[in-house]
């Protein structure tokens, strides 16, 4: 038998009534505002599953933001290190130039109190051998450098040339083992030899008479003996007096009066060759 309706009249007419029904609710809701109730509640019971929908954009949106203000904060902090670093080093270039030119200002003083002829030169290299007080400065043959010329600081005896080559020449400090420097005492005119003993902070004048008179503070000088040195360059300022019971000498310890450990700048003291 067949149906009095079919199933697309049916579908029809669902349609029909649905499209009715709303337009129908369309027009009383905007000419009454009879549904407004209704939207409140609808809204409300559905204001959860909004938030839920809503919560995994929120989230992603959020770890999102978290990791480029992380990547932007590491890479400021990256920056403020590496520009750290930057003014690091330019302070101890800084404090290097400072230092270098607070030496050269008292080389120059030393140079203008006598009548000299003084040649600056640059420390460029130190002995690897920690028993060889060697180093080698920027200054030769052709600067007028020459074995034997006597090397000072600002404060007094360095050591003397050894060797000297085109541009650069070795220098033998005074606190080398093998280094015999021929001294006086400021005060007493007492003479005597300083032989270094191998350390930057010492020289030592033995087989000194027990009765010789020096005393701590004293300051001794060259002596002008063996005409290598030209009498009254500093040398070394006494620290301690040794006097044995019954023994006939005394041993004197001395400390340079030149920072051998720490300089790097020195002059050559070219008017030797006219001695």
């Amino acid at each position: 038998m067949r149906p009095l309706f079919s199933e697309t009249s049916v579908a029809a007419v669902r349609l029909i009534v649905a499209v009715t029904f709303s337009v129908a609710t369309i027009f009383i809701d905007s000419r009454f505002d009879a549904l407004t109730l209704v939207r409140q509640v609808i809204k409300t019971a559905l204001w959860p599953v909004e938030q839920v929908a809503f919560l995994p954009g929120k989230v992603s949106t959020e770890v999102f933001g978290w990791a480029q203000s992380q990547e932007l904060i590491v890479t400021r902090l990256e920056s403020l290190a590496l520009e750290n670093e930057r003014l690091r080093t330019e302070q101890l270039k800084l404090q290097t130039l400072r230092a270098e030119n607070s030496e050269l200002r008292r080389l120059l003083g030393v140079q203008e109190r006598v009548n000299e002829r003084l040649l600056q030169a640059q420390i460029e290299r130190l002995s690897n051998d920690p028993f060889v007080h060697r180093v080698t400065i920027n200054r030769g043959l052709l600067a007028g450098v020459a074995a034997g010329q006597p090397v000072i600081s600002a404060d007094g005896l360095v050591g003397q040339v050894v060797a000297a080559y085109p541009h650069a020449s070795d220098v033998l400090m005074m606190t080398d083992a093998t280094h015999h420097l021929p001294v006086q005492v400021t005060r007493t005119r007492e003479r005597a030899i300083a032989a270094g003993v191998g350390r930057m902070d010492r020289v030592e004048l033995r087989n000194l008479p027990d009765t010789v008179d020096i005393v701590p503070g004293d300051l001794l000088e060259t002596s002008g003996l063996g005409e290598r040195f030209q009498p009254g360059i500093p040398v070394a300022q006494v620290k301690e007096v040794i006097r044995a019971p019954g023994q006939p000498f005394a041993r004197v310890i001395a400390e340079p009066l030149a920072p051998l450990a720490r300089l790097s700048l020195v002059m050559v003291d070219l008017s030797e060759d006219e001695l």
